[in-house]
């Protein structure tokens, strides 16, 4: 098992998994959910270099980069490990087959509970992976970590920069940021700290 950017204890405090699910179940969701889904935000060269700082007696962040991974980069893992989680807590893979992974004097959710349940934490670990987004292209994490910025496909993957959240209300002609500028701007003058990035924001319509 990898580097975990975050703890078993802060894994099941801020997130409904019970403190008696075995960490050996979540461990590999926590991996799947940093080697996915983290490094398709950050890309393999700046994730890697993450990684490559923490180690069993601490790590060796500098000061944007401990901003960055305990109030963005932890926050987005920790719902995203519980969504890749849940199916693996219900179901569990023995020598006799898949099997329901219940508590004694514990009763099963079926499986549209389950997906429904799934559904909810999507949209929470959504929400924290656009924040993520936000701050390290328009916010103040932007243009502040070099490996992050200057990646390219020999480093492996790179940086996923599309904004992908849905808050599940669809309004017609607007954007997460409240507004369509490809239609709005035709009629009047607007402002948008995307729309002034240099070079433009190519994915944020």
């Amino acid at each position: 098992m990898g580097v975990l950017l975050i703890s078993e204890t802060k894994l099941k405090n801020f997130t409904n998994i019970n403190k008696n699910v075995d960490m050996d179940v979540l461990k590999a969701e926590v991996q799947i959910a940093q080697d996915i889904d983290l490094q398709t935000i950050l890309g393999t060269k700046f994730y890697n270099h993450l990684l490559s700082q923490v180690s069993a007696t601490g790590n060796t962040f500098n000061a944007e980069e401990t901003t960055l991974v305990n109030d963005f980069i932890q926050p987005f893992l920790l719902q995203q490990s519980y969504y890749q989680a849940i199916p693996q807590i219900m179901y569990r893979t023995m020598n006799n087959g898949i099997m329901s992974g219940t508590m004694e004097n514990a009763t099963s959710v079926d499986l549209a509970t389950m997906q429904y349940l799934r559904n909810i934490q999507k949209q929470r670990a959504d929400f924290y992976m656009t924040r993520l987004q936000d701050y390290l292209l328009i916010g103040k994490g932007s243009n502040v970590f070099p490996q992050y910025v200057t990646q390219s496909t020999r480093d492996g993957m790179i940086p996923d920069r599309s904004q992908k959240y849905m808050s599940g209300i669809s309004l017609k002609n607007t954007t997460r940021k409240g507004y369509s500028m490809r239609n709005i701007g035709k009629q009047f003058s607007v402002y948008s700290e995307l729309e002034h990035e240099n070079p433009p924001c190519q994915d944020c319509y």
